[in-house]
Parts: structure tokens; C-alpha cells; sequence
């Protein structure tokens, strides 16, 4: 069976490095070229003009395409490269990008099926994607198309979990407020205050964390709106109101993290350039309400889980308040299962316990509990750079193999990144043999070699990239190896393009063959939805792709300077319409993307550099 995840990745990975096939066996590498600045600035303007005529082959192809999702797609990357060359044109794309979601009639209703359900928050996504692309450009505008757009019927939060009426298009008007909040914290602000009138959500710490960046005050009085809010409101049984207190006061509680709040597995939110910090009548009166919610006679079981890391500040300015938690937390760790219950009786400990009080605790309990700790002892002894000891109270404590080797790995992982930024490249070479995953040897030895590239050590970057091919799988078979085998090919584009050029050829043959086979599957063994109409519907999941190696899609896109014929020919391999016309996309958003010009106008990749 075909993964839909691992097609994606395939498909998506593959139109971003497309433009490495600009490099043809005769090209030489932009190593060896001397070329002055000044003729490289005049062959980018001519490869410039080059794209802008390949982008309006985009924009005229995409009424091509079958399904509304892929046009806006498009129609949206096209406006946003327009955006500083044709203003007026760009705004027209943007709204015929909307257009084309407005076109699909999905309402939503509680009684609509699951596939139907997913298919009205996947539009809901790309819309609101489209929506934060626009306040980028101009704010107004945004704010204009989402008012016009305005789905006819919205969802209510009792329709998701059962709790108070939820404004998706509120969230996404104080989601577009984060982005106003950079050149305007004021208007920001004013919008955020009267999105906070009508309810609560987690991006008001976003947007907070945004104002703290630009004006500490405002976001001072931000926060202070915010606990007004959240007086009116039972924390005991709004959940949303319960955790958004919690997140709150862990933001302001911990500045040295970077002022964000972890509020699930993946999940974070807030954080910013400036660490915000609560000042102390704030602090007090969240402490003073998240306790009382928690001592309530009906509280939310969910502070519980972050009442241990709040405990020192409770001590602190309510310690008469702290026997009647403890007794609390006592009584719900009861109705936990095995391991949650013992996580949460040894989280402060975790939190702030020194190594020695880990090992201690560790002694006393009993096999699982211990192992836990000791793990945990083990870390903490690794993060204060005791790599010696921390090995060796894993390997003495942990009797599980497979943990053991595990956290080994992980140690060894940990110190050869360390090695890497302070350029320590033989000490690196020499740790390699702790990894057991090839794809991370690859990953790493490729990584060593961009380094030496950049630096013009052609040879050493050969030497580096030549090992690392051993490791990498030249058909990848998941989403590990196919990112490891990209780590290779994106640096022999830049030391020898010939051997970038084969590997990439065979990786477009590939995807060719695993999309050719998979439409013929769609519907039988692959999930519903991945193709519509015989086109493969790359939005609202391509972003999050694509955002995973588009930090490569720039550098490779950039040797379109090299060779734009070649390039351009790269793109049209793809056999599928709606993949040829992506890969086109995503040349010209390599070229003409203000980034990319920025970073050649102060000597970035350039032939000749």
C-alpha cells in the first residue's frame, strides 16, 4: 500500500529540487567560477525576466487544472511573487484565488459525515493559509476578502468538543492580527481587543507574544485585557478559559525560554524575539485563579497537569494555599492510570530536582518509577555537559536494551550537533560510529559537507558527500531517507552538478512511476480525497510538506541562474499536469522570491561566487 504521507513528501520534495537540474554534465560547478558580482547581477536580471515570462505560463495554465483548491493554490503563489513587480495584477489573483475556494459549497453541519467534515476544515485551512499570505501584502486587504468570504455557516465549538460557541472566522481575524502586529502593533491591538470581547482562544498568546516584540507596553496591557477576560469567565468548567490562564502564567513565569508555552505533543504557542514576563499583580491574579479553579468543588481536570511547574511561584504569594493542592493533586493522581499517576507525583522533582535528588528518589521506588528517573537523572546530567556520567547511569540503571541503546544513540546524536557548530569536523567523522541509522550518518555527513562547500573546500565537501552516498537509499522508501538523500543531492548541485543531475533525474522517474501508480489506486487501496477529478490535490497538506525542506528549495532553486533552460526542462518531466505546473511554481518562487534576491545581492549562491 502506497502511503499517502510518503507521496506527498515524494511528489513535493521532488518539484522543489527541481531546479537543481539547471546544472548539464558541461556546466562547471559555481565553485570553480570567478565570475565578477557585477555579471552575476546581469544574469539575474535576464534569468529574471526569463521567469516572469515562465510565471505567466504558470498563471495561464492554471485554469487548467481540474479541481478550485489547486487553481487558488497556484493563483496565490503567482499574486505573492507579483506582489513587488505588479501590484495591481497581483491583487486580482489574490481574489480570483478566493473566488475559486468560494466556489466549493461546503457547509458545515453537525450531522455531516467524517469525510465531509475533514473536507470543510481542509478548505477552512487553505482559506485561512491564503487569508495570512494577503496580510503580508496589506493588511486591509485581508481583512476585506475574509470579511467577504465569510463562511455562511461557521461551526460552534459545540460541534468540535462539547464546549462554549467557538467564531472561526474571529480566530482567523486574531490570527491575521498577529501578522498586523509587526508594522502595527496598535491596530493590532485594537482588533485583538475586540476579538477578546467576544471569546477566548490560544492565539491571543501569539498575538501577545508579537506586541512584546514590538511595544512592551501594549503588550503589557494586552495581558491585562486578557485577565479581565478570564475574571468573567469559570475557569472551573471552561476549559479553554482554564488552560489559556495555565499557558498565561507560563509565559510570563519563564522569559529564559524564549516566552513560550508548550501546550501539547507538536503544540506551541506564543514565544517571540523579547521574552515577556507578567508583572506582579498579574501574576498573582492568575496564581489567585488558577488555584481557585483547581480547589474548586468541580475543577478542571486539566490544570492539574500544570499545577506541579506552578508550584513555586504558589508558594511563593499563596503558601497557604499549597497543603490544600497537594491533598487535591493526591486525590486526582488516584484516578490516573499506572504511569500518568507517576509522572505527575514526580514532575516538580523532574522539573528542579538536582541529579543527586533523581538518583536518590530513583533508589527508593519501584522498577518502573525508577527507570523513569533514572532517565531523567541521566539527562539532566548530559544537559549540564557531564556526558561521562550521564552514559554511565544509563548504561548501569536501564536494563531494557532497547531503551539503553536508545538514549545512548541519543547522547551521541546530541554531542555530535555540538561538534558540528563549533566545526569540529574529525571529532564528528570519529562519532559517526555511535549512529546506527544510515540515513542520519547521510544526513550528517552531508551537512559536514555543505559546510566545507561554503566554504570552498571542494575536495573535503567531495570526500564528505562520496561517503555519504554509501548510506543514502537512491530509491527512498519514506520520508527519512528520502530527506537524507536530498541533504546529499542539494550539495553536489553545488561541487559537482553532474552527479546531482543523475540522482535527481532517476528521483523524477520515480515519482513519475509512484504517481502513475497511485491514481490507478486512488479509491481502492489509498485514503479518499488524495485525488479528485484524476488530479492529485496537493493543498492544504502541501505547506506543511514543502515547509519541512523548503529551506533547500531556495538554494537549489538558485542555480536556475546557472542554466534557466535546463531548468525549465527539469519541471516539464513531470508527467502529471498539476505536478509540472508546481515544479514551475516553485522555480520562479526561487528566482523571483525577495529572499532569494536579497541573499544574492549580499553574495549568497551565485555562479561564480
Amino acid at each position: 500500500m502506497i502511503s499517502q504521507r510518503l507521496l506527498s513528501s515524494f511528489v513535493l520534495i521532488l518539484l522543489l529540487l527541481a531546479p537543481a537540474l539547471a546544472q548539464t554534465p558541461e556546466d562547471q560547478s559555481p565553485l570553480d567560477r570567478q565570475e565578477k558580482q557585477e555579471k552575476a547581477l546581469e544574469l539575474k536580471k535576464e534569468v529574471e525576466r526569463k521567469t516572469l515570462s515562465l510565471l505567466d505560463e504558470v498563471i495561464g495554465s492554471a485554469v487548467t487544472l481540474k479541481n478550485p483548491e489547486n487553481r487558488a493554490l497556484v493563483l496565490t503563489g503567482a499574486a505573492d511573487l507579483l506582489w513587488t513587480r505588479d501590484e495591481k495584477r497581483a491583487r486580482s489573483l489574490f481574489k480570483d484565488a478566493l473566488n475559486n475556494l468560494n466556489s466549493i459549497a461546503i457547509r458545515f453541519d453537525e450531522k455531516m459525515s467524517d469525510e465531509q467534515r475533514t473536507a470543510y476544515w481542509k478548505l477552512a485551512r487553505q482559506r485561512k493559509e491564503i487569508l495570512q499570505i494577503i496580510a503580508r501584502r496589506d493588511a486591509d486587504m485581508a481583512l476585506e476578502l475574509l470579511h467577504a468570504s465569510r463562511s455562511q455557516t461557521a461551526p460552534t465549538r459545540a460541534a468540535i468538543n462539547g464546549s462554549t460557541p467557538f467564531d472561526e472566522d474571529l480566530r482567523l481575524e486574531e490570527s491575521l492580527a498577529v501578522q498586523i502586529a509587526a508594522n502595527d502593533p496598535k491596530r493590532a491591538l485594537r482588533m485583538a481587543e475586540e476579538g477578546l470581547s467576544k471569546g477566548l482562544s490560544f492565539e491571543l498568546l501569539n498575538l501577545l507574544a508579537r506586541l512584546n516584540d514590538k511595544d512592551s507596553e501594549l503588550a503589557e496591557r494586552f495581558a491585562s485585557d486578557i485577565i479581565s477576560k478570564l475574571h468573567s469567565e469559570n475557569l472551573a468548567t471552561n476549559q479553554e478559559a482554564a488552560w489559556l490562564a495555565a499557558m498565561l502564567l507560563r509565559m510570563g513565569l519563564r522569559p529564559e525560554d524564549g516566552g513560550g508555552a508548550i501546550i501539547g505533543p507538536g503544540s506551541y504557542i506564543g514565544g517571540g524575539k523579547n521574552p515577556f514576563r507578567l508583572n506582579e499583580r498579574q501574576l498573582s491574579d492568575l496564581l489567585e485563579m488558577v488555584t481557585a479553579a483547581a480547589l474548586g468543588s468541580v475543577p478542571d481536570t486539566s490544570l492539574f497537569s500544570l499545577i506541579p511547574e506552578l508550584m513555586p511561584e504558589i508558594e511563593k504569594h499563596l503558601p497557604e494555599r499549597v497543603p490544600a493542592l497537594r491533598r487535591r493533586l493526591a486525590e486526582f493522581a488516584r484516578t490516573l492510570e499506572p504511569r500518568e499517576r507517576m509522572f505527575m507525583e514526580y514532575r516538580e522533582l523532574m522539573q528542579h530536582g538536582s541529579v543527586e535528588a533523581l538518583m536518590e528518589a530513583a533508589a527508593k521506588t519501584s522498577d518502573k518509577t525508577r527507570e523513569m528517573l533514572y532517565q531523567e537523572a541521566g539527562w539532566k546530567a548530559f544537559t549540564h555537559g557531564d556526558t561521562e556520567r550521564a552514559r554511565q547511569i544509563i548504561s548501569d540503571h536501564i536494563q531494557d536494551s532497547a531503551t539503553r541503546d536508545r538514549i545512548l544513540e541519543s547522547f551521541s546524536q546530541a554531542a555530535i550537533w555540538e561538534s558540528m557548530r563549533k566545526e569540529k569536523i574529525d571529532d564528528v567523522r570519529q562519532m559517526l560510529s555511535h549512529i546506527k541509522s544510515k540515513d542520519e550518518r547521510a544526513s550528517i555527513l552531508a551537512q559536514l559537507a555543505w559546510g566545507a562547500a561554503v566554504k570552498k573546500d571542494r575536495k573535503l565537501a567531495l570526500e564528505l558527500l562520496d561517503e555519504a552516498r554509501q548510506f543514502v537509499n537512491l530509491k527512498p522508501k519514506n520520508d527519512t531517507q528520502l530527506y537524507a538523500l536530498l541533504q546529499v543531492v542539494r550539495t553536489y548541485a553545488l561541487v559537482e552538478p553532474n552527479k546531482a543531475f543523475e540522482m535527481i533525474e532517476s528521483l523524477v522517474d520515480q515519482a513519475n512511476d509512484l504517481l502513475s501508480a497511485a491514481s490507478v489506486l486512488s479509491g481502492f487501496l489509498l485514503p479518499p480525497g488524495m485525488f479528485r477529478k484524476g488530479e492529485l490535490m496537493l493543498p492544504p497538506g502541501y505547506s506543511q510538506v514543502s515547509m519541512q525542506f523548503r529551506q533547500f528549495g531556495k538554494e537549489l532553486a538558485a542555480l536556475a541562474l546557472v542554466n534557466f533552460e535546463r531548468t525549465k526542462a527539469a519541471a516539464d518531466k513531470f508527467q502529471r499536469n498539476e505536478t509540472r505546473i508546481m515544479a514551475r511554481l516553485f522555480i520562479a518562487q526561487g528566482v523571483l522570491s525577495e529572499q532569494l534576491g536579497s541573499g544574492l545581492a549580499q553574495g549568497g549562491i551565485v555562479p561564480g561566487y
